[in-house]
């Protein structure tokens, strides 16, 4: 084994630890700002830039959203220098799943290939540990940080609302195969979900696949209701750096480089973060401000 696998090996072992004293959703204050990345897909590049805006910004909280790995060739190089953000920076980093942490997912999209190439099968063990181990979400200051959203509940027939304590009770399953395998359908929907203001509640998302839905603006704006929530922030679609869905169902989606706008402005929307270069758009990232959100291409 070469001193890269070595390295790689330790430090995901030391991150893994981190981790598991994490709950799978944790509600928290923070001082400001908060930097935040969207879907990075094995590009160092995304990552190095993004480093760069830390470094310059001093965060209070470093927020990954998901999908670290998968169609970039550099999702061992990636993890590798994330693991050493979080063992460096336990206090501000936080780390959430995507539906590319995912070992199926893998297989389709080169992450398990390229894992086994160059770390070899031991890679695979260690890698499992650390999806099952991911936290699902965090709520930071009323904002609300997930990969995909909210999910679709049936209750006698109509939607019902994510309340923030039916996460905290699916702490028993992380680490845990039903976890890793997202047998549970309020999780396997939180990564895979996507926001569209055109519509008022849930519909199907067919190009997802089975069991994925679209939220609309009165979904958004019931779950936010029912759990103090002022935004949601998150990554999973593609987009020209950053894109947001105002409250009322509405969009903007033009940006300058560090261009910002008032809070007061998006209260209650959702905000997506995409950050990878694989697309040819912009790679984002956002500096939250207690009033303000900064957007910085990477």
């Amino acid at each position: 084994m070469d001193r890269f696998s070595k390295e790689f090996l330790k430090n995901a072992t030391d991150a893994i630890e981190i981790l598991k004293k994490r709950r799978i959703f944790e509600k928290i204050e923070s001082k400001y700002p908060l930097a935040v990345i969207g879907d990075i897909h094995g590009y160092t590049e995304s990552l190095e830039n993004f480093e760069k805006i830390i470094h310059d910004s001093s965060p209070n909280k470093i927020i990954f959203l998901g999908d670290y790995v998968d169609r970039g060739f550099e999702g061992v190089e990636v993890l590798n220098e994330i693991f050493n953000l979080l063992i460096n920076y336990k206090d501000k980093t936080i780390l959430i799943r995507g539906n590319h942490e995912d070992l199926n997912i893998n297989k389709e999209y080169g992450f398990y290939e390229e894992l086994i190439s160059k770390i070899g099968k031991e890679g695979i063990n260690t890698i499992t540990l650390f999806y099952s181990n991911l936290p699902i979400s965090i709520s930071i200051n009323n904002i609300f940080f997930v990969h995909g959203g909210i999910p679709y509940i049936k209750s006698n027939d109509k939607p019902a609302i994510l309340k923030l304590e039916d996460i905290y009770s699916l702490d028993k399953i992380k680490g845990k195969k039903e976890y890793l395998e997202f047998e549970n359908n309020i999780l396997f929907q939180m990564v895979w979900n996507d926001p569209d203001g055109y519509i008022d509640w849930f519909e199907p998302n067919y190009v997802r696949g089975d069991g994925v839905f679209y939220y609309g603006k009165k979904a958004w704006n019931e779950f936010m209701n029912a759990n103090n929530i002022d935004l949601i922030v998150r990554g999973h679609e593609i987009v020209d750096g950053i894109h947001i869905w105002k409250q009322d169902g509405t969009f903007i989606n033009k940006f300058k480089n560090n261009q910002r706008f008032y809070l007061d402005q998006i209260y209650k929307g959702v905000i997506t973060v995409f950050s990878s270069r694989y697309h040819i758009g912009r790679a984002g990232s956002i500096l939250i401000y207690k009033d303000e959100i900064e957007f910085i291409e990477l």
